[in-house]
């Protein structure tokens, strides 16, 4: 945390420059690397890009990494064991490290960020060289708002941090303990009020902030804040929060919950009101077929679609480029997501794929639950499932993309196989898809399932040459809307909760809510589950509804599948075609993972190496 930030003059950086135009001048006299703070803010393009480097400080989230956060939970495994998801998924965190942190949630990485926003603050506010207003406003709103977006990372991980509003220097006193939780919200939600009225009238820009970006990132953080985590009266009933000495960190130690439900409704409607959704106007389900488009459209149209508030553009600042600032050869942001969890058959890696678990939280088309234990379910378990279902996930049988040369072999229908299927002579097939098939075995599913969500349908996908091209979208209007409904669930008003749930659910083809109290929001719960299903969503769901438990306390499933041949036919390469094969589908345990829940990782530790940098940070509960 006080390590010394030197300003990245990073790709994005670059970028910036060139987009000003000042290239020509900037680069002929100094290196990029040599740039000094005072150069940076007497030019007004160095200065803007100082700002726009800030927005490096959010790699390209989810997509940014073979593991998405939804492996910490029930929801998705990693295919590829040793990489610190066992502390999360076993209870293993410590504060020695051991675990998995996300670039764009650590501690060591937003800090520096932290300092850099700071800086741009303090320069703009002074304004030695007499910016524009119109310039220095916007310039100013948006540091805010990255310095709130960096503070609302940690808040979600650590609870209250320490409150660092200047640049400190090499001579500042080491020892900086953490704010109060309260605190800590209080200034983020500061920051944010400072730029919805500075960004007022800045472009609406998918890429940078501007005032429904903030507005957006507000009711993010009130609803966390409203959450039962931080409400001590619940929070109470998990051993290692009741026991901790330190509760003003990890919460509230005062005051209602049920005004800070309010506080939260209020600015999920501001944003809500402020501007409009995607299709949200529907009065009955949507078709099927016209279900699964809108949800499709929504990540396959990025940051052209309506839903999109902010997020990482392939376009960004105007340059049409599948490199991403903040990756290299290995990481290419969401260039790259396609290849990290796409099927083995598709020489594709199987990254973090879907558990049955949040598979089998999709209903049917009528909004009927899914169950195993049903016989009519069990026999045939993907005819009839609800839109969001086939957006989502591909599973044995989907149609899919064309297979390379070198797999047509296996399959030349372009359907998903993770199954295996035995021929009448005997032979047995081997699913092309699978972790026993002919393609890169190693990089199959575990699970039976992979992650169709934000895969271009229309790309191949291989590094480094044929890099996709999806916006990574890092807020939604869909989860303010969610966060809007919770709210109202929480302060009953079910109406106003119901009528907005179900502009939700129409535009996803499922009929309208029928169910009230506890089954509402259980409803609410999962249906908040699939709608944000591998959107950085789920880990922080399951931890502020205290989750943990129902999450983690029984093992990851796969699915095992079986295809049997049927007697008097006639097949010379296999595809799915349930008149020529018998199929029984088989939910069975994973072993790979010991899968438990351990109170203590509803918080993330500081680490040891924090701590000893600066002795007056006091550790979360459970370490």
């Amino acid at each position: 945390m006080m390590k010394k930030h030197v300003l990245k003059i990073t790709t994005l950086f670059v970028f910036a420059v060139l987009a000003t135009g000042c290239e020509d001048e900037f680069l002929s006299t100094t290196p990029l690397d040599k740039i000094g703070s005072t150069s940076v803010w007497a030019d007004k393009s160095l200065a803007e890009a100082a700002v726009l480097d800030l927005y490096q400080g959010t790699w390209a989230g989810v997509l940014s990494d073979e593991i998405t956060t939804d492996a910490f939970t029930d929801h998705a495994v990693f295919t590829h064991p040793g990489r610190g998801v066992d502390g999360y998924t076993e209870g293993k965190m410590n504060e020695a490290g051991n675990y998995k942190v996300m670039w764009w949630f650590e501690w060591d990485n937003l800090y520096p960020y932290i300092r850099a926003a700071n800086i741009a603050i303090q320069q703009l506010t002074a304004n030695e060289n007499g910016f524009a207003d119109d310039f220095v406003t916007q310039m100013l709103g948006e540091a805010y708002y990255m310095r709130g977006y960096f503070y609302t990372q940690l808040m979600r991980q650590y609870g209250g941090v320490p409150l660092i509003l200047e640049p400190l220097g090499l001579d500042a006193d080491p020892n900086i303990p953490r704010n109060t939780f309260e605190e800590t919200i209080n200034q983020i939600v500061s920051d944010l009020d400072q730029a919805i009225v500075l960004l007022a009238d800045a472009p609406l820009s998918k890429a940078r902030a501007n005032r429904f970006t903030a507005m957006a990132m507000k009711s993010r953080v009130l609803t966390h804040a409203a959450s039962d985590l931080y409400e001590p009266s619940k929070a109470s009933a998990v051993s290692t929060i009741s026991s901790y000495s330190n509760k003003e960190l990890i919460g509230y130690t005062g005051g209602s919950q049920s005004t800070r439900w309010q506080a939260a409704e209020a600015a999920s409607k501001a944003l809500l009101d402020a501007t409009t959704g995607y299709k949200l106007d529907y009065s009955a389900p949507a078709s099927q077929e016209e279900a699964i488009q809108n949800y499709e459209d929504i990540w396959l149209q990025g940051g052209d679609n309506q839903d999109f508030i902010w997020g990482r553009l392939v376009q960004e600042f105007g340059f049409n480029s599948r490199t991403y600032a903040g990756g290299n050869g290995w990481s290419q942001g969401p260039g790259m997501v396609a290849l990290y969890h796409g099927p083995n058959g598709y020489h594709e890696w199987a990254g973090t794929t879907p558990t049955e678990a949040l598979v089998s939280k999709y209903t049917f088309s009528d909004g009927t639950e899914f169950d195993w234990n049903n016989p009519a379910h069990a026999a045939d378990p993907y005819t009839d499932r609800e839109a969001r279902f086939y957006a989502t996930f591909l599973f044995d049988g989907a149609s899919w993309k064309q297979r390379t040369d070198d797999v047509v072999v296996h399959d030349n229908f372009n359907e998903i196989q993770t199954g295996f299927y035995t021929f009448l002579d005997g032979t047995i097939k081997n699913g092309v898809d699978t972790r026993q098939g002919p393609i890169e075995d190693w990089n199959g599913s575990r699970t039976g399932y992979y992650f169709k969500k934000y895969s271009d349908p229309t790309l191949p996908a291989s590094w480094p040459s044929n890099l996709q091209k999806v916006d990574a979208p890092y807020i939604r209007y869909t989860e303010v809307l969610l966060n809007f409904v919770e709210a109202n669930i929480n302060l009953g008003d079910e109406a106003e909760a119901i009528a907005w749930l179900n502009r939700l659910r129409y535009r996803n083809g499922l009929p309208a809510v029928t169910v009230s109290g506890s089954e509402l929001y259980e409803l609410y719960k999962r249906e908040r589950d699939k709608e944000l299903a591998n959107e950085d969503a789920r880990l922080f769901d399951m931890k502020r509804w205290l989750e943990g438990p129902y999450s983690l306390n029984k093992p990851a499933q796969q699915i095992v599948i079986q295809g049997a041949q049927k007697p008097g036919t006639t097949v010379d390469n296999y595809r799915k075609d349930p008149a020529v094969w018998d199929y029984t589908y088989t939910p069975t345990d994973l072993v790979f993972e010991n899968r438990i829940w351990q109170d203590h990782v509803y918080f993330t530790p500081i680490r040891q190496e924090e701590i000893d940098r600066d002795p007056a940070l006091i550790q979360n509960p459970g370490y």
